[in-house]
């Protein structure tokens, strides 16, 4: 019988601060747990420098921002002056391992040297850049260098060209990597997301269907999550909420998030703040709980985790028809209602 050959170590790796939800819905913390207590995954490394080790990025930022004027620049996180400093002190520690990034890029340095670590690139992303860039433009990515985004694009090219695998989450992404980037098909494989909230913390949901979860109450719950309520539509839902209640209408909105003071101090508006779901999981669910229907009228989305982890929690949801939401696989038993921003046309999608 030939020797068991030992496989290399797999790291799902990222950028940015690996328990912040503003960073891609947490997903990058979530995945690396249930991956490593499935096996799957040997570890996770965040990237993200902290404290004095991270002095070379921090100044280089300055540096970066300091040259842009007084208009403020963003996107240094885009730049190689921030990839190739993190990957220099990095790379050593992944080794000889399978190295899958969560972030669209790489950069230059790593893509030059990855070889002779014997590193197996991979990815795992909610979109490209291009995506990012485009849709979120009038959003979340409106003051962003142009420089850096040129050279961004150049960066994530080569580094979707080295790959040896790019795992997206929606056909929308891999068609879109397919016909801007150039990549064959067979390099691309979709693994749709998932709520992310553990499963043994799912339980009540599961055995309490949603219509019957709460009978003897009469007001009507809307939830809303999210750290953008601008692009995600917080206040076209407070406005619909206001109209509601003075209608007569016992309606409530609980936000879960950011959410600006006028919204907050609304009438029938419960602002529960920023909830970070690795160390305060159960007062998050123990708030879903309380929300008849999930609602999030985004103007741009790439994945919409939020809508999943409504679903997962077995509640309904309305959302916009963009982006990333008509391609999310939603589970059996759970719903979603989608509308169509310019028609207000109203669907229904189940499996």
């Amino acid at each position: 019988m030939p020797p068991a050959v030992n496989e290399p170590n797999t790291y799902l790796v990222g950028c940015d601060a690996k328990s912040d939800i503003r960073v891609f819905s947490g997903s990058t913390y979530h995945l690396a747990e249930q991956g490593m207590q499935d096996g799957v995954f040997t570890g996770m490394v965040n990237l993200y420098p902290r404290g004095i080790h991270g002095w070379r990025v921090y100044a280089r930022a300055g540096w970066w921002k300091l040259k842009g004027g007084f208009s403020g620049r963003r996107g240094f996180k885009f730049t190689d002056g921030f990839l190739d400093t993190i990957w220099r002190r990095n790379l050593p520690i992944l080794n000889g391992s399978k190295v899958i990034n969560n972030f669209q890029l790489f950069g230059s340095h790593f893509l030059y040297s990855y070889r002779s670590f014997g590193i197996e690139p991979y990815f795992y992303i909610d979109g490209t850049l291009k995506e990012y860039f485009s849709t979120y433009g009038a959003f979340d990515t409106g003051k962003m260098d142009e420089t850096a985004m040129r050279r961004a694009f150049v960066i994530e090219r080569e580094g979707y060209a080295t790959c040896h695998k790019i795992v997206v989450m929606s056909r929308r992404t891999a068609a879109d990597i397919i016909q801007q980037y150039d990549v064959p098909e067979h390099k691309i494989h979709i693994v749709p997301p998932g709520a992310n909230i553990p499963e043994h913390l799912v339980g009540a949901a599961d055995r309490h269907p949603p219509q019957f979860r709460r009978p003897d109450k009469t007001a009507l719950a809307v939830g809303f999550i999210g750290l953008y309520p601008e692009r995600k539509g917080l206040p076209t839902i407070a406005d619909a909420v206001r109209l509601l209640r003075h209608s007569g209408y016992d309606v409530r909105l609980h936000v879960i998030g950011k959410c600006p003071t006028e919204i907050a101090q609304q009438d029938g508006v419960t602002h529960y703040g920023v909830i970070d779901k690795s160390s305060h999981m159960d007062r998050f669910l123990e708030i879903l709980r309380n929300v008849d229907i999930g609602c999030m009228l985004s103007r741009a989305e790439l994945a919409g985790i939020a809508l999943l982890e409504f679903l997962r929690m077995g509640i309904s949801v309305i959302a916009t028809d963009v982006g990333g939401v008509p391609g999310l696989q939603f589970e059996s038993r759970l719903r979603a209602i989608a509308c169509t921003p310019k028609t207000q046309r109203v669907g229904f999608a189940s499996r």
